[in-house]
């Protein structure tokens, strides 16, 4: 069956549906769009208002699609607007071989995977008026033109929210600094026991004051004292809560302090950058450069969003740039399973953007195209300079999390009953985190490992491997 506009409008599931698509259709909003040289199958990527992209891939007549967006509706809009794309403008698909994530898709369809043509649509879907490609065009060309003065009405109104943000922001400081207080007060020899509990009443609290950062940082306490051992509890206690009194501090005095610090004391509180405006910051660090997707990181969090990292290493050998970076993106958890764009081991030609940052490591990917081949790159030997590094960047950043080493010239080692740790030739080590010693048993023995890791200055998570035999990849 061949594509027509009627079979994208049997497909939709509903008119908002193709209102949507209609939106996506410009060609800046896909870097990519390709078809096979069978014409068979369709693919794309649409940047959205996350860090990655969303891939699309689609039966060349609609009869299977799928999308790593966390949409719903099935077709998404994404995929209408491939679909929609392909019959009104077919010159935009370059035709080419189809990448691995593409060919995984094609290996693993058996059948539809879509609502097949002339398939009864979900009940609900008869009511009104069926989807109609020539009704979301009608009604695009009718939007009205902007107003100027309910444009500066709405901005008016957003600095009137604004500022009542950054009322309700310090008084929720007062209240997690008293709580602090009282923390320290009771003792912290049992802390780690009572900290679920206790922080949860202000947890709720600093998120009606809308300092979501703060929140977050407090409802991870818990489980993140429990990651070590119990001899270290009480010091890592001390440590995080001061680290959120230090954030605290740094909020209310953020006047004195350099612009890409103040912006970093700003989104650990809870404050958030849009897409569009990072891209529009002329003054926010970029890197053009060929990346390797080193590994893809899911976590859930309390608030039941998952946080889904992709990290990136750079291959360029330009000092001034970044050797790293992660994006980023949330997705709820009731959406199902993390879909990454990108698989470990893909090479990326592209931009990152990042967002402005004492230690810029977060970034967005703002335009990127396939490239054929990357080597891994080659940092000076040992721990030291990547120690060095990190520690420069804790200075200038001191709630800084983690931080990527990435070291050349290490072995790895057993360090007792499934403990490892990282090794150079000057006889310095770094321990590895103990739930990683199965997957990096067959690194054993390996000579001149090029690693990427995680430190956050007592263990060492690995990402990836360049090693004699081939890469290696985390997987989890």
């Amino acid at each position: 069956m061949s594509l027509t506009r009627e079979r994208i409008e049997g497909l939709a599931p509903d008119q908002a549906s193709l209102a949507a698509a209609l939106k996506l259709v410009k060609p800046a909003n896909w870097p990519m769009l390709a078809a096979s040289s069978d014409a068979e199958v369709l693919w794309g990527e649409c940047q959205g208002s996350g860090a990655t992209p969303y891939r699309v891939v689609a039966a060349a007549d609609g009869s299977g699609y799928k999308c790593t967006c966390p949409s719903r509706k099935f077709p998404c809009k994404h995929v209408l607007a491939v679909l929609w794309q392909r019959v009104d403008k077919p010159e935009r698909f370059e035709t080419t071989s189809p990448p691995q994530w593409v060919e995984d898709w094609s290996a693993r369809r058996r059948g539809s995977s879509g609502r097949a043509p002339g398939k009864p649509k979900p009940e609900g879907d008869d009511a009104g008026a069926p989807p109609s490609l020539d009704a979301a065009l009608a009604e695009a060309a009718t939007i009205a033109p902007a107003d100027p003065k309910a444009a500066a009405r709405a901005e008016a109104q957003r600095e009137r929210i604004r500022a009542e943000r950054e009322a309700t922001i310090l008084a929720g400081l007062d209240e997690l600094e008293r709580w602090i207080a009282d923390q320290l007060n009771q003792g912290l020899a049992d802390f780690a026991a009572r900290a679920a509990s206790a922080a949860r009443t202000l947890s709720t609290r600093l998120v009606d004051t809308k300092a979501g950062g703060l929140a977050a940082r407090l409802d991870q306490l818990s489980s993140e004292l429990y990651r070590v051992g119990e001899d270290r509890r009480a010091d890592l206690a001390i440590e995080q809560l001061g680290i959120m009194s230090l954030i605290a501090s740094a909020y209310r005095h953020q006047d004195r302090l350099p612009a890409p610090l103040r912006e970093d004391v700003r989104r650990a509180v809870g404050w958030s950058l849009r897409r569009e405006e990072l891209l529009a910051d002329a003054t926010a660090p970029r890197a053009s450069s060929v990346w390797i997707v080193a590994a893809n990181l899911s976590e859930v969090q309390p608030d039941k969003l998952r946080r889904l990292e992709t990290w990136l290493v750079n291959t360029g050998d330009d000092p001034g740039q970044p050797r790293a970076a992660v994006l980023i993106d949330f997705v709820p958890v009731s959406g199902g399973g993390a879909g990454f764009p990108f698989a470990p081991g893909e090479i990326i030609d592209g931009e990152v953007v990042f967002y402005p940052s004492a230690a810029p490591l977060r970034g967005l990917l703002a335009s990127r195209k396939t490239a054929a081949t990357a080597t891994w790159p080659r940092p000076l030997p040992g721990l030291a300079p990547a120690l060095q590094d990190y520690t420069a960047r804790l200075a200038a950043l001191p709630w800084l999390d983690r931080w990527p080493l990435l070291l050349a010239g290490v072995t790895l080692h057993t360090a007792g009953k499934g403990a490892l740790v990282i090794a150079d030739e000057a006889g310095a080590a770094i321990a590895v985190e103990r739930g990683q010693f199965d997957q990096l048993t067959p690194l054993l023995g390996l000579d001149d490992l090029s690693l990427l890791c995680l430190w956050d200055g007592r263990i060492a998570q690995v990402l990836a491997a360049e090693t004699a035999l081939g890469r290696w990849h985390h997987e989890g």
